[in-house]
């Protein structure tokens, strides 16, 4: 991805600068990225560079809003205890003796 010199666009070319896309919510960037790769598609060669830009910083944004919900998914469930995988050939202890 082309930085310009000024925080908040992208230069592709010599004539149009871009929202970065650090500036866009998830849905103006999600519609950017659409729109910019719909071009692209057409046979528009000036569109491929921003549409790559943009997918990407939307992958990136996917990636760590999973990760951060996978992480706080796993740190609020308990863990349940495990039964050892030997316990199975270990004679049973006087209190789980089944009396017949």
């Amino acid at each position: 991805m082309l930085r310009a010199r000024e925080r908040g666009t992208i230069s592709f070319s010599m004539t149009q600068q871009l929202p970065h896309p650090d500036d866009l919510s998830d849905a103006e960037l999600a519609e950017q990225a659409h729109a910019w790769r719909r071009l692209a598609l057409r046979g528009d060669r000036s569109a491929r560079a921003p549409a790559h830009a943009y997918e990407t910083a939307l992958r990136e944004r996917v990636r760590a809003s999973m990760a951060a919900e996978l992480i706080a998914n796993a740190s609020a469930a308990a863990p349940e205890p495990k039964r050892p995988w030997w316990r199975r050939w270990w004679p049973l202890s006087t209190d789980e003796r089944v009396t017949s």
